[in-house]
């Protein structure tokens, strides 16, 4: 009996020992450059590391972690962790990058991820935290900025690969070089009350950028709750699904109360507006976009420019407003365009709006579609719903280069106020 007592002890005991918490400092610290210190504790045995408060930053390389699992990372509150200058030579390597890793959960405490865009002159790929080909990661109240690229990144590893159960919560997202986010392939991301701010410094320089690589990624079960895109360089949010096709994974992607606002410079070289919806011209890939309760305001431009087919994915607008647009009168708050002007037939259209209200503030037709002389443009078609414009805009849909007899189920109910 004795004997078995002390068997239960020993095994107690070692269960214990594997799940330590322990410090970085406690591998070491250095004002410089603490890059090693930081990978021994990581890679240690223990399973929760604690980034604790140092009288100067943390200071660090690339962190490029493969087939991790099973860790827990806490950043002390008033952490802050630094890119070492001139040691992010490739532009590829991330400030934190997990590759094929497992159950990853980071605790931010609302510590500070910080790179130094002003040094990277050249790529777009330097992101804050990249995540390729990860499943089960929870990353919540943190602050990223200053990146080379993006301040969260999310793609899959190899070709046709893709993340999953992603969990996103309390993260800013500032003055990042190319998007505040940019999800590539994933499946079942959930962000909430996240803000995507200030993204400047090469093309598209979105707030949110969800734009798959071949046709063989996903965009599944993508979710913002309680989300913020504001003062970024392009749009807002830019759903670029060019590269999915008919056979692709339907696409989901759902906003749920956020706040979409003065977003896209005049310097900026695309397309002027706050949300863009994209797909492939002759074989988009299916699927729905949902915006639910969110409101766009203070913008020069419009709600939604698109030039996306009936064929593809659908667009519904449930409860949502915009509020205080087309303040520049260049652009209507919904604009329609043929894919393209010299080849193919192709038709305009999927969209539905479940009680949308519109505040403009300059005289522009509410909806344009834009057609082609040759003509490109067959038909618009499938755009239904209730929207409300209140102020000074035309309360009509203004056609060009293209016979709007050739409608097909098109049903908007105006109502001017």
């Amino acid at each position: 009996m004795k004997k078995g007592f002390i068997i239960v002890l020993v095994l107690l005991c070692v269960i214990k020992l594997s799940g330590q918490t322990v410090k970085i400092s406690d591998f070491g610290f250095d004002t410089s450059d603490s890059t090693q210190y930081i990978y021994d504790a990581i890679l240690s045995k223990n399973d929760t590391i604690i980034f604790d408060k140092q009288p100067t930053q943390w200071v660090t390389g690339p962190l490029i972690f493969k087939q991790l699992k099973n860790k827990v990372l806490v950043f002390e509150k008033g952490v802050l962790l630094c890119a070492k200058e001139g040691d992010f030579i490739k532009t590829t390597d991330a400030l934190l990058e997990f590759r094929n890793s497992h159950n990853i959960t980071i605790l931010g405490n609302a510590a500070t991820l910080q790179m130094n865009k002003k040094e990277y002159t050249n790529g777009e790929w330097r992101h804050c935290i990249s995540l390729r080909g990860c499943t089960l990661i929870r990353i919540d109240n943190l602050i990223l900025k200053d990146s080379g690229g993006d301040g969260i990144y999310i793609a899959g590893s190899v070709k046709g690969g893709f993340s999953e159960n992603i969990q996103i919560e309390n993260v800013i997202s500032d003055n990042n070089k190319r998007q505040g986010m940019s999800i590539i392939s994933a499946k079942d991301v959930v962000i909430r009350n996240s803000i995507f701010k200030n993204t400047k410094g090469t093309l598209p320089g979105a707030g949110l950028d969800i734009e798959p690589n071949s046709k063989q990624d996903r965009i599944q079960g993508i979710y913002f709750y309680d989300c913020t895109f504001i003062n970024n360089d392009h749009a807002g949010i830019v759903l670029a699904l060019h590269n999915l096709e008919g056979t692709s994974i339907p696409v989901e992607i759902s906003f749920f109360n956020c706040l979409i606002e003065d977003n896209h410079d005049e310097n900026n070289k695309y397309v002027a507006s706050e949300l863009i919806f994209n797909a492939h011209k002759t074989n988009p890939v299916k699927g729905m976009v949902t915006f639910e309760d969110c409101l766009v305001k203070d913008s020069q431009w419009g709600l939604f420019y698109s030039r996306k087919t009936t064929e593809a994915y659908k667009v519904l607008f449930k409860n949502c407003a915009a509020i205080d647009i087309c303040k520049a009168g260049t652009y209507s708050p919904i604009y329609l365009e043929v894919p393209d002007y010299f080849k193919g037939s192709y038709k305009l259209g999927g969209y539905e709006f479940d009680k949308l209200t519109m505040k403009v503030e300059s005289r522009v037709p509410y909806l344009v579609i834009r057609g082609s002389t040759l003509p490109t443009l067959k038909n618009v078609s499938n755009i239904s719903g209730e929207i409300t414009i209140i102020g000074t805009p035309v309360p009509k849909i203004d056609y060009i280069k293209y016979d709007e007899s050739n409608n097909v189920n098109v049903n908007i109910n105006v109502i001017q106020k």
